[in-house]
């Protein structure tokens, strides 16, 4: 790890930038979600079809399933990258890597 040379501003910069276009403290992504998600259950509700209601109630269920293991991952990356960082910075190597190792797999998060 020795070999590394992190620019921490940058990193700072780029995860905040992301962390906006996921919607971390709203808006972006999870507004997205949220908005197709009211709009799905709207339909279902007003369907009037059980043909119908079943293929969006499947659509919906996979929808669900999809946004928010793709949001669990974003802001797993986002804190993953974020504590390999800062343990980077204050020289704690080992804790660097692992915290490069957990990113992504949603272990590192407080669900």
């Amino acid at each position: 790890m020795s070999r590394w040379n992190i620019d921490v501003y940058g990193v700072s910069v780029v995860l905040t930038n992301v962390g906006d276009k996921l919607g971390v403290e709203g808006g972006g992504l999870s507004s997205t979600i949220d908005s197709a998600s009211d709009g799905i259950e709207t339909a279902l509700n007003n369907a009037k079809s059980p043909p119908v209601e079943a293929a969006l109630g499947g659509f919906f269920d996979h929808f669900t399933g999809e946004t928010d293991a793709m949001f669990v991952r974003s802001m797993s990356c986002i804190q993953g990258a974020s504590d390999a960082t800062l343990a980077y910075n204050q020289g704690q190597e080992e804790m660097a890597a692992q915290a490069q190792q957990q990113a992504g797999s949603g272990e590192n998060l407080d669900l």
